[in-house]
């Protein structure tokens, strides 16, 4: 069945290939451009074959998808920028400092002695800001015991790190990773969201 379908194709291809070959060029004005649009058309009538190939004037067929395709290409050619190395020097990296990703592994190894649902109750509600009745819903059980988690998961994970819980903040989500200041041997640590996913 696919042999007798690439044979119908080329069969209707062949007689055509050139003058679709010579509308590539004229309208890229570029020969390598030119045979990746003929490729493309080629490729795309190929796909739709059985369902949409009118066998009449296959020429026209084949020139209506290679203008769609050229325009789409030539649509996301002018919105690109042209690179500039200067400007690129200048753009602030997003790359996470060396030291607070030592920091963060710190905190992730620390929540990661935690008990299963300790931990999740402390990751829901200090990394992703859920209310405490939000988090009731998501573990079940009742609210006395999603506080009674959150304060326990605190607790250890304070004594794990080596800080006092009075001196630690209250996490908050905002458009930056989320921050917790901590007075002990880590100042400040960054939990970026991403790495709870």
């Amino acid at each position: 069945m696919t042999d007798d379908r690439q044979r119908a194709f080329l069969e209707l291809l062949e007689p055509v290939y050139d003058r679709l070959s010579r509308y590539a060029l004229a309208v890229t004005r570029d020969e390598m451009d030119g045979e990746d649009l003929v490729s493309a058309t080629v490729l795309a009538a190929f796909e739709k074959f059985d369902r949409a190939a009118p066998h009449e004037n296959f020429l026209h067929y084949l020139i209506t998808i290679a203008s769609r395709l050229h325009k789409r290409r030539r649509y996301r050619e002018r919105r690109r920028v042209p690179y500039d190395e200067a400007r690129a020097a200048m753009r602030p990296s997003t790359a996470t400092p060396p030291d607070t990703t030592a920091e963060i592994r710190i905190v992730m190894d620390a929540l990661q002695t935690l008990p299963d649902k300790m931990r999740e109750t402390v990751v829901l509600f200090e990394v992703s800001d859920l209310s405490l009745e939000e988090i009731l819903g998501i573990q079940g059980g009742t609210l006395s015991g999603v506080k009674t988690r959150l304060r326990r998961g605190r607790e250890r994970l304070a004594s794990s790190l080596g800080v006092s819980l009075p001196g630690a903040k209250a996490l908050t989500t905002t458009d930056r990773p989320v921050t917790v200041e901590i007075e002990a041997p880590i100042n400040r640590v960054f939990l970026a969201q991403e790495s709870y996913v």
